[in-house]
C-alpha cells in the first residue's frame, strides 16, 4: 500500500484543491451560464441543462475538489489547536468550513438533477432558485470560515503573517459582498464576480502555504 505523510497530503490539498475548484467554476461561469439572464431562474436552468455532461462532472469535481481544500485546512487547524496562538479562531473557523462544504455538496447535487431532468421547466427552475439560494448561504460561511482560519495562522510565524492577514481580510470583504449581493438583487451579479475575484487571490495563498508545508515535510 502507498503511505503519504499527513503534511504532504495537506500541502497537495492546498495546492490542487483551490486549483481545480477555480479551473471548474470559471468554467461554469464562463462558458455554460456565459448568455444566462442574471435574475431569471428559467435562463439558470436552461443554461445548465444545455451544458449536459460537462455540467454534471463540473458539479460533482467542484465539492470534491472543495473537500480536498478544506481537508488541508483542517490540517492546519488540528496544528494549530494542538498548542499556542489562534486555538480559539480555528474552533470558530472548522465547523463554518464544514457547514459550507456541505451546503456546495447540496447545492451540486441540486443542479445536476436539473441538468439531468429539465423538465417540467417550472420545477426546474424552482429548484435552481434553490441550489443558488444554498449556494450563497454556502459561500456566507465558508468567507467568514476562511477569514478565522486566516486570522488565527496570522498568530504563527509558518504561515507569514502580513500575507495570513491580508487573506484573512479579503474573506471578510467576501462576506460582506456577499451579503450585499443577497441583500440587493440588483447588485447580485457584480458582487458575485468580484466575490470570484478573492477566490483567485486565496488561490494563490493557498498554493503558498501548501508549498510551504511540503517544504516542511
Amino acid at each position: 500500500m502507498v503511505t503519504i505523510s499527513p503534511a504532504k497530503l495537506a500541502g497537495n490539498s492546498l495546492i490542487w484543491g483551490p486549483v481545480i475548484t477555480v479551473i471548474c467554476y470559471f468554467y461554469q461561469q464562463t462558458v455554460i451560464y456565459a448568455d444566462v439572464e442574471w435574475g431569471n431562474a428559467a435562463s439558470w436552468a436552461v443554461a445548465a441543462a444545455g451544458g449536459g455532461a460537462a455540467m454534471v462532472i463540473m458539479s460533482m469535481i467542484i465539492p470534491l475538489a472543495l473537500m480536498v481544500l478544506v481537508y488541508g485546512f483542517f490540517f492546519i487547524a488540528n496544528e494549530i489547536r494542538a498548542g499556542g496562538n489562534g486555538a480559539a479562531l480555528v474552533g470558530y473557523a472548522m465547523p463554518m468550513l464544514l457547514i459550507a462544504i456541505t451546503g456546495w455538496a447540496l447545492a451540486a447535487g441540486i443542479t445536476i438533477t436539473v441538468t439531468n431532468f429539465p423538465d417540467p421547466a417550472a420545477a426546474a427552475a424552482a429548484a435552481m432558485l434553490a441550489a443558488n439560494g444554498i449556494n450563497g448561504i454556502a459561500g456566507l460561511f465558508f468567507s467568514i470560515g476562511a477569514a478565522a482560519l486566516f486570522f488565527a495562522m496570522a498568530s504563527r510565524a509558518e504561515y507569514n503573517s502580513t500575507l495570513a492577514n491580508a487573506a484573512g481580510l479579503i474573506a471578510l470583504l467576501a462576506a460582506v459582498l456577499t451579503i450585499i449581493g443577497t441583500v440587493s438583487t440588483g447588485l447580485n451579479q457584480m458582487m458575485t464576480q468580484i466575490v470570484g475575484m478573492t477566490y483567485i487571490i486565496h488561490t494563490i495563498y493557498s498554493i503558498y502555504i501548501g508549498r510551504g508545508i511540503l517544504a516542511r515535510g
